[in-house]
């Protein structure tokens, strides 16, 4: 007896297939929309290298997924490209918080007036950068600091010399106790040494009778 087997394919269809670009997240999931946090920084202090750092930073947000745009005071955007200026980004996944910095040569500091546009899913944000508060100028004249140096240098001096002849009373009064203690401790043994003496010659007078 001779046994056959057939397959036979009549259609083939593909169905439900996406495709994702590299970097692409798909959320499923009935959890409602959530606007993020958005904080700005002014500019930090000048760095050694002459560059300063603006900070941009969007915390709270679901879904997790922001996109960060700046803009210089002239309106136009800025570009990592773009010679004066870096572009970086930290993301703290516990902490559901990103974060944008922006790096300006100090050359192109010509104004405080830089933007973070943050898009969300649920919308924009755009704060601008505050500016950052310059130090105040002193108004004491130099013989005035002068003034000003002496009378904390004396008071340091006499704060100096608080301080030791305090020591110096401490370690009279530690000695003065150790000294009488000293006195005390000889006193005792001379007295039972005496005793002791005393005893043993009364003994020795009543053996001789």
């Amino acid at each position: 007896m001779k046994i056959s087997a057939s397959v036979f394919i009549t259609e083939c269809h593909t169905v439900g297939v996406k495709v994702f670009g590299s970097g692409t997240r798909l959320y499923v999931t009935d959890k409602q929309k959530k606007t993020p946090t958005v904080s700005v920084y002014p500019v930090s202090n000048e760095q050694a290298n002459g560059k300063r750092v603006l900070l941009c930073q969007a915390q709270g947000m679901f879904p997790d997924l922001v996109k960060f745009t700046w803009w210089d005071p002239n309106g136009k955007e800025v570009q990592a490209s773009q010679e004066g200026y870096e572009l970086l980004e930290q993301r703290d996944d516990q902490e559901v918080r990103i974060t944008s910095m922006l790096i300006v040569h100090q050359s192109k500091v010509s104004s405080y007036n830089y933007k973070c546009l943050v898009k969300h899913e649920d919308g924009e944000q755009s704060p601008t950068i505050p500016e950052a508060k310059k130090p105040v100028a002193s108004t004491c004249s130099p013989l005035r600091k002068a003034e000003q140096q002496e009378e904390e240098q004396e008071e340091n001096l006499t704060s100096g010399l608080f301080e030791l002849s305090r020591s110096l009373y401490l370690f009279s009064v530690t000695y003065v106790i150790l000294l009488v203690k000293n006195v005390l401790y000889f006193c005792t043994v001379s007295v039972l040494l005496y005793k002791r003496n005393s005893a043993n010659k009364d003994m020795l007078r009543g053996k001789a009778r």
